[in-house]
């Protein structure tokens, strides 16, 4: 018998955390090595979100030789694979393409690893909205964005055609979808963590909430960053 939410896949994409190559629009006032031990541990925390949901949680990592720094630093973790491709776009097009080719899942749910606010709740609820009838589902960030999008099958030109980390690619994305006759169901807005005034957010928001689940990992991070930051 399947377990419940083996048809529901949740798949992070994440990068490997090297200094100067991730969280770069955080530097300053961050250094780069401190951008990326806080990217590292926000990564940590999605995955002990991800992991707790109904569904099962697959990590799409970059780059591919960095296979074995994430299978040692998640062996809980049984589904990883590589991103392939040129460009976000690409790689988002081409591993939902897969998902749906392979029949990995009925409904997949793909979001980042720098959200360290969006709650278990909201992930269930993509899921959800899918299972009820919506071809596409949006979770839109604060900087017009999203930090999720869910989908029932490959859509290719919602990441080909859609330009990827711009200020309007939750409404292009929806625009498009709309016109390819898709129903979208879209989920409140949170935060990411991309820029400086992000990370103040951050800072207040955990600060406010010290009941908040999974963000034990970036709690220490952002502790040990203001001791050495100024």
């Amino acid at each position: 018998m399947a377990r419940a939410g083996e048809d529901r896949l949740t798949a992070i994409f994440a990068k490997h955390p090297t200094p100067g190559a991730v969280k770069t629009r955080l530097c300053p006032p961050l250094a780069p090595h401190e951008a990326a031990r806080l990217s590292e541990a926000m990564l940590r925390d999605a995955v002990a979100r991800a992991r707790a949901g109904a569904f099962r949680t697959a990590l799409v990592f970059a780059p591919a030789e960095r296979a074995g720094w994430f299978q040692e630093a998640f062996p809980e973790v049984a589904e990883q694979w590589p991103q392939a491709g040129a460009g976000l776009g690409a790689r988002l097009a081409g591993f939902v393409a897969q998902a749906f080719e392979r029949g990995l899942a009925r409904t997949l749910v793909i979001l980042g690893s720098d959200q360290p606010l969006v709650p278990l709740a909201c992930i269930e609820e993509a899921h959800a909205r899918l299972e009820q009838g919506a071809d596409c589902v949006l979770g839109p960030d604060l900087g017009g964005g999203y930090y999720l999008v869910g989908l029932r099958r490959s859509v290719p030109e919602l990441f080909t055609e859609v330009r990827m980390s711009s200020a309007d690619m939750a409404a292009a994305t929806r625009r498009l979808a709309r016109a390819r006759g898709l129903t979208v169901a879209e989920l409140p807005a949170h935060p990411d963590v991309d820029l400086p005034a992000d990370l103040e957010h951050l800072r207040t928001a955990l600060a406010a909430r010290v009941d908040l689940p999974f963000v034990d990992h970036t709690r220490r991070a952002l502790a040990e960053l203001a001791l050495s930051t100024p």
